[in-house]
C-alpha cells in the first residue's frame, strides 16, 4: 500500500504490505485457516532467480517445496506470473538452491543472463504428436490382429510413460511425493496390470494434451505480464537518512521510502 505526499514536481512513497484479506476457508481448493499475505523476512541475504520449466501453478509450488528442503532457508517464493523465485537465507545457499531445484526437473538462471532461445513449437510438441501417432496406429493394429494391437498398446504406453515416470522419482526425490506426474505413473502402470492396455495408452495421451494446453494458456498470460514489467523503471530513488540514492529495484524493501517525479513510473 503506498502513502504518497505529493508536491508539484515529486512525490514521496513509503513501501508497505497490503492490508489483511478477510479470513477465508478456501485456500486451493482446501479448509485452511485465514489466508495472510506473505512478508518477506528483512533480515538474511536475498537471492533470486529465473525459473525455465514451470508450466502451471503447481509447478510453481513444487520449485518453493524443493527449494524450502535446504536448511538455514528463512523464506521462499515464487512468482509464477514472471517465473522468478526468491529466496531469503542467512547464509549464501545459491549453489545448494540451483541443485535443488534442477533435481526437481528445472532449471534457474541468473536474472542478468539473457534468456534461452524459445524451443520451436515442433519440438516442443514432437512427444505429443509422437504418441498420438502410435496410438493410431496401435488402434489400427487392434482391429486386424488383437493380440499385435495389445502388444503396440504397450509398446505407447511405455514411450509415453518414460518422461512422466521420470519426472515423478526427481519430484519425490526433491520431497513432491503426490505429484500429478506420480499419480499418472501409478495409473498408467496399473491399467498395464489389469490387462486395459488402450486405456493406459489414451489416459497418457490425454495428459499430455492437457499439459500442453496448459503450457499454452501459461505462455500467453505470461507474455501479458511481462508485457507490462517492461514498463518500470531500471533504478528507483531512494530517500534514506535525509538523502536520496539511485537503486535498483531488486535493492527495495518493505519500509523503504521513495520518490517519484510528477509524470514518472511508479518502481515498485
Amino acid at each position: 500500500m503506498l502513502n504518497a505526499k505529493k508536491n508539484p514536481q515529486f512525490a514521496k512513497a513509503k513501501i508497505g504490505p497490503l492490508p489483511a484479506d478477510a479470513p477465508s476457508c478456501c485456500n486451493d481448493g482446501l479448509c485452511s485457516a485465514a489466508s495472510q499475505p506473505e512478508i518477506i523476512p528483512d533480515k538474511g541475504e536475498r537471492y533470486s532467480w529465473q525459473v525455465t520449466g514451470m508450466d502451471c501453478a503447481a509447478c510453481a509450488r513444487k520449485v518453493e517445496n524443493a527449494a524450502k528442503q535446504i536448511s538455514d532457508v528463512q523464506h521462499v517464493q515464487v512468482l509464477f506470473a514472471t517465473e522468478k523465485l526468491v529466496v531469503t537465507a542467512p547464509r549464501d545457499v545459491r549453489q545448494e538452491v540451483e541443485r535443488a531445484v534442477k533435481a526437481a526437473g528445472y532449471t534457474l538462471r541468473d536474472g542478468s543472463t539473457p534468456a534461452p532461445e524459445a524451443a520451436s513449437g515442433w519440438r516442443e510438441n514432437l512427444p505429443l504428436i509422437t504418441l498420438l501417432i502410435m496410438m493410431t496406429m496401435s488402434w489400427g493394429l487392434a482391429q486386424l490382429n488383437h493380440p499385435f494391437g495389445n502388444m503396440a498398446f504397450i509398446a505407447t504406453t511405455l514411450v509415453g510413460l518414460w518422461p512422466v515416470a521420470r519426472q515423478a522419482a526427481r519430484l519425490i526425490r526433491s520431497g513432491n511425493w503426490f505429484a500429478i506426474e506420480t499419480l499418472m505413473s501409478v495409473a498408467a502402470i496399473g491399467a498395464l496390470f489389469i490387462g486395459a492396455t488402450a486405456e493406459a495408452a489414451m489416459v497418457l495421451v490425454l495428459f499430455l494434451i492437457g499439459e500442453r494446453l496448459e503450457s499454452y494458456a501459461a505462455s500467453r498470460a505470461r507474455r501479458g505480464v511481462s508485457a507490462l514489467m517492461a514498463l518500470k523503471p531500471e533504478v528507483a530513488t531512494r530517500i534514506r537518512n535525509g538523502e536520496r540514492e539511485n537503486v535498483a529495484l531488486g535493492e527495495l524493501r518493505p519500509g523503504d521510502v521513495i520518490e517519484v517525479s510528477a509524470g514518472g513510473r511508479l518502481p515498485a
